[in-house]
């Protein structure tokens, strides 16, 4: 006497089910001649949906989710991926990710590139301070970004001969620089107040503890539009004040912004890290 799977009649010794064939939960006794070896992998079950085939009857289907499967004839044939092609190879789940993932990708690229706005990825653009008195690039016939450049090259000559590091402009410090300039300028002229440090650090992603340093206003009247060198050199020179390491010996980057007010004096604002 043996033991045999009613779902798909398969014999076993012992009455312990799962089928080891199709999954099935019980078996029945009945007497069944044993099948040859060969004729135990002689059919599968295939999926109704997607025709997936499956060692077992224990739905749903890998590929579609399916729930239903059907028993079919073991049949080998010759496997030709030319004719299927690579995306025949994949179910409706793999699809389905790999259209994710790709929509995923499209979405970070627009991100980055500003076309959308993702917080955390997308770039920030720096804030800005509109209607500022006086001038941002011009004073008195001088390039205020000539004066800018001589003052940071004095600047950084008194540092080196004095063994202090050399100061590097770099465009987020200069961005914190020119907001705190401009809204320092509005403030002067009655028309608003400084940002706070906290401000400064909600506006601007820097990741260093800066100084900030003020010179000026700096009178500009009878300069020569020749000397924007020797103008940015004697700036260097008396935000110095004999103290070559005044903006911290080891700092190495820094944002300078000058701005011309209505007054007719230059604001100079320093950023240090």
């Amino acid at each position: 006497m043996k033991w045999r799977c009613p779902q798909c009649g398969k014999p076993h010794e012992r009455n312990d089910p799962p089928c080891e064939n199709c999954g099935h939960h019980s078996f029945e006794r009945a007497v069944v001649p044993e099948a040859p070896e060969a004729d135990h992998d002689s059919f599968v079950w295939a999926c109704s949906e997607c025709g997936r085939t499956h060692q077992r009857n224990n739905p749903p289907c890998s590929r579609c989710g399916a729930g239903t499967f059907e028993k079919q004839p073991l049949e080998y044939e010759e496997f030709d991926t030319s004719t299927r092609g690579y995306l025949g190879l994949i179910g409706r789940q793999e699809l389905a990710a790999f259209g994710l993932l790709v929509a995923l990708i499209a979405v970070g690229i627009l991100g980055f590139m500003g076309v959308i706005s993702i917080p955390g990825l997308t770039p920030q653009q720096a804030p800005t301070v509109e209607n500022v008195p006086g001038n941002a690039t011009v004073a008195e016939g001088l390039s205020l970004a000539d004066v800018e450049t001589a003052y940071l090259e004095g600047l950084n000559d008194r540092r080196e001969a004095a063994g202090s590091a050399i100061l590097e402009r770099t465009d987020t410090l200069g961005a914190v620089a020119t907001y705190y300039n401009q809204r320092r300028v509005k403030s002067v002229s009655g028309a608003g107040t400084r940002p706070t440090g906290e401000e400064l650090g909600e506006r601007f992603d820097v990741q260093c503890r800066g100084a900030i340093y003020e010179l000026g206003p700096v009178p500009l009247e009878g300069v020569s539009s020749e000397s924007s060198s020797a103008l940015g050199d004697a700036l260097a020179t008396e935000a110095l004040a004999g103290e070559t390491d005044a903006f911290g010996s080891t700092a190495t980057r820094t944002g300078v912004d000058f701005h011309y007010g209505p007054d007719g004096r230059l604001f100079v604002t320093q950023i240090v890290c």
